[in-house]
């Protein structure tokens, strides 16, 4: 489920890479240009980052299944797709990508002190027609600008809940269940802060 849900959220930061964030560029280097040019870091400022950050997340958790093919350690799991997944090094995935996955945070703090400014950029005309588009279009699942705002905000929750089923799941005795504890400890560290963050009076 990790590297599925994984692939949704990489699907989605894609799509307004692609279908928002481009398009503004082009647009606000036009000569007489539609879309001011201080808007395009104020809804996407740290896109490229999470992108690279979703990428490598999926890289690695690829990597790991192709090196781990072959071995016998399969954990005791109730399920085909639990058993899978004991052979990514989960845990040792997100503890290597831990200083790269406070793009999150930074990304809720400018969230929360932009967000006046992100609701007058998302009036932009624009915007509003690529977001007319998006909406209409089965290709894109009909997903706009608001799937991309609060996706981070619930993606490292879901980090949590994945590894702690992960973790029901790993025999007491497989060296993997240390890193997964490791690993959630730090996430579960993270999204208080997130929290912290959208509880600070503005």
């Amino acid at each position: 489920e990790l590297y599925t849900t994984e692939k949704s959220f990489h699907r989605l930061l894609k799509l307004i890479h692609t279908r928002y964030m481009q398009p503004m560029i082009s647009a606000s280097q036009e000569p007489a240009p539609l879309v001011k040019e201080s808007d395009i870091p104020v809804l996407f400022r740290h896109l490229p980052e999470m992108l690279q950050l979703s990428e490598k997340i999926l890289h690695n958790n690829n990597n790991h299944k192709r090196l781990s093919s072959s071995s016998s350690f399969l954990s005791a799991s109730s399920s085909t797709s639990s058993a899978t997944f004991s052979l990514v090094r989960v845990g040792r995935i997100f503890q290597m990508l831990e200083q790269e996955m406070v793009v999150f945070l930074k990304y809720a703090v400018h969230y929360e002190a932009h967000s006046k400014l992100i609701r007058r950029a998302c009036n932009n005309v624009v915007f509003l027609k690529i977001e007319q588009e998006s909406l209409t279009r089965k290709d894109t699942n009909r997903m706009g600008i608001s799937d991309y705002l609060i996706a981070p905000f619930q993606r490292v929750p879901r980090y949590c809940l994945l590894i702690k089923d992960l973790m029901k799941h790993t025999d007491r005795n497989d060296s993997q269940l240390a890193e997964l504890d490791v690993a959630l400890k730090m996430l579960t560290g993270l999204t208080v802060a997130m929290d912290h963050v959208q509880k600070i009076p503005r």
